[in-house]
């Protein structure tokens, strides 16, 4: 074993991510199939990092359903896995598993099985859990939406409020920055190049303590639109509140991102509202959005108007639902 990471999480790496080795050996596990390995490692009294011991690998020979050969072809990239490790440590870069105390509870209990098995990060991860609004909104935004955006993110730093994002172009770091250059603080949960993104307009947040970037994706991730579309569940299911500033309709991130929160129930949606919103603001609204003015000065601190305004999440699926606890 290696570094500070405990077994699970090198295990866990290991199993689900490239380590740089792109064109080399057996394909990573998905989270789907991770899941569902450690479902029947548990089953058998086992855990990932159990599977170091020879004697327990070769047990999953005897399970079906299991590639047991990939399974030990992943585990044996040791030294891939320290190389990798040494350097994102160099950029500052950390990662958490699912059995780490930093890693957020509410992914435990509101993705379940669907939480990302490892999650890279790169600031103070004691940010990822207290009072947090997500604040989204498409790339290409007017001055009004931008204005407002702003506006939330302040009123948000002022209480003490978390701002949640994604990092891209237009009302997420529009957002993210207003809210830590007023002295509050922030979360990005990005799609790709975390490294890269860390020293650019994000860094001053970054070196002060007041914005943690995240990612479920490896640090050198390319940009991907499956990978954009995957982590934006990842800000709704931090969030406390989410809020869409502006989005286009039946199409883009904002949109799909939006309309599956509605559906799952992770987080009460808000959309700003008004006589010039974009088609897809409106279209929210009638699927069950709760409105914000856009001249919300007016309603004191956002969170708690959020939390007079909303009505208890409801998970489509409540029945037989709890925290994930696979290890």
């Amino acid at each position: 074993m290696t570094h500070d990471l405990s077994a699970d999480t090198q295990a866990a790496l290991l199993l689900t991510s490239q380590l740089a080795q792109r064109e080399q050996g057996p394909s990573p596990l998905r989270t789907t199939e991770f899941v569902g390995l450690v479902k029947v490692l548990k089953e058998n009294g086992l855990q990932p990092s159990d599977l170091f011991e020879a004697a327990n690998a070769e047990r999953m020979d005897e399970v079906g359903g299991i590639d047991a050969g990939r399974v030990r072809a992943l585990l044996a990239r040791g030294l891939a896995l320290s190389m990798a490790l040494d350097k994102w440590e160099s950029q500052g870069i950390w990662v958490l598993g699912w059995t780490d105390e930093p890693y957020p509870e509410r992914y435990r209990e509101r993705l379940r099985g669907n939480a990302p098995p490892v999650l890279y990060g790169i600031g103070d991860p004691g940010l990822l859990s207290g009072r947090s609004v997500g604040i989204v909104g498409s790339r290409n935004i007017d001055e009004r939406g931008v204005a407002f955006a702003r506006g939330v993110a302040e009123s948000c730093a002022r209480q003490k409020v978390k701002v949640i994002s994604g990092g891209a172009r237009g009302v997420d770091s529009e957002a993210m920055i207003a809210c830590v250059t007023t002295g509050g603080s922030s979360v990005g949960i990005l799609s790709d190049s975390l490294a890269r993104q860390a020293v650019s307009k994000f860094r001053e947040g970054v070196v002060e303590g007041t914005l943690v970037l995240i990612s479920p994706f490896e640090p050198e991730a390319h940009f991907l639109i499956g990978n954009a579309m995957a982590r934006n569940k990842l800000i709704y299911a931090l969030s406390d509140f989410a809020l869409v500033v502006s989005s286009d309709y039946n199409t883009g991130g904002t949109w799909a991102g939006a309309t599956e929160n509605l559906k799952k129930g992770w987080a009460p949606l808000f959309v700003r509202s008004g006589d010039d919103v974009p088609e897809g603001n409106r279209r929210l609204l009638k699927m069950g959005a709760i409105p914000m003015p856009e001249d919300f000065s007016d309603l004191g601190d956002p969170f708690e108007w959020m939390e007079e305004q909303s009505v208890p999440v409801s998970q489509k699926d409540e029945e037989g639902r709890e925290t994930l606890s696979l290890f």
